[in-house]
């Protein structure tokens, strides 16, 4: 199998995580103008070499039209990933059925239009979700898991307090060309979270010939909230 990088990695864990359909980011909808902010984490290991990324994903609900006779809102996400002590944000906007927005649902698979900004790119328009730049939005817009499991309440202790957190968490295989990887998913849930979710923790194998070649983690904790949120692709509605 060829080597891969750190960012082939992630490519790999976020289409598997597509796969396993891990329910994404938005179990609930709130109010228009809600945003929440996740710390993220991404941990990996390649044979004797060990690699830490740090980061976060925004999620915030900026507007609410209609299309079609149906109420839609629009869901803007802003992911910031370091790479060599350089900031790589990339932010994408894209409108959304509201019947299709909230746990046990498929928000990517029903999307009808949006954005992706890239850095210092100009925005260019998406019409789904397939293109390669588009796969973390997969990711934190899939619907729930096959095999998905209820956890019992833990106690997660964060920016909004001591909150007793349902649990759901799942895990699957699939092979990726050359290569096949295995992900387990557990997400901590309260209603006092604007999107539903309060962390997320993800652990991944890639594996080449049944023998380990990447394991890692991506992990998510939200830090913070509002209810002002703006979008930051005001000329793309």
């Amino acid at each position: 199998m060829r080597t891969l990088p750190v960012t082939g990695v992630i490519i790999a864990v976020t289409t598997l995580t597509t796969l396993a359909r891990a329910d994404g980011l938005i179990y609930q909808l709130p109010d228009d103008g809600a945003q929440v902010r996740f710390d993220t984490e991404i941990k990996t290991s390649t044979g004797n070499e060990e690699s830490t990324s740090k980061g976060s994903v925004t999620v915030s609900s900026v507007g609410v039209v209609t299309v079609d006779n149906e109420k839609c809102r629009w869901i803007e996400i802003k992911m910031i990933g370091n790479e060599d002590g350089q900031e790589q944000p990339v932010i994408a906007k894209v409108l959304i059925p509201e019947s299709h927005l909230g746990k046990g649902k498929s928000p990517g698979e029903h999307m009808l239009r949006g954005w992706l900004k890239e850095g210092d790119a100009e925005p260019k328009e998406i019409r789904d979700l397939n293109v390669p730049e588009a796969l973390p939005l997969r990711v934190f817009l899939a619907g729930p898991p096959k095999d998905l499991r209820e956890l019992d309440q833990e106690e997660v202790d964060g920016k909004l307090g001591k909150l007793k957190c349902a649990g759901v968490s799942g895990e699957n295989e699939f092979d990726l060309g050359d290569a096949a990887v295995g992900i387990r998913f557990e997400n901590r849930l309260h209603e006092k979270a604007p999107f539903g979710l309060v962390t997320g923790n993800w652990k991944f194998e890639l594996k080449n010939s049944g023998q380990i070649a990447v394991a890692g983690t991506f992990k998510l904790t939200l830090v913070d909230t509002s209810t002002t949120a703006l979008s930051e692709l005001p000329d793309r509605k």
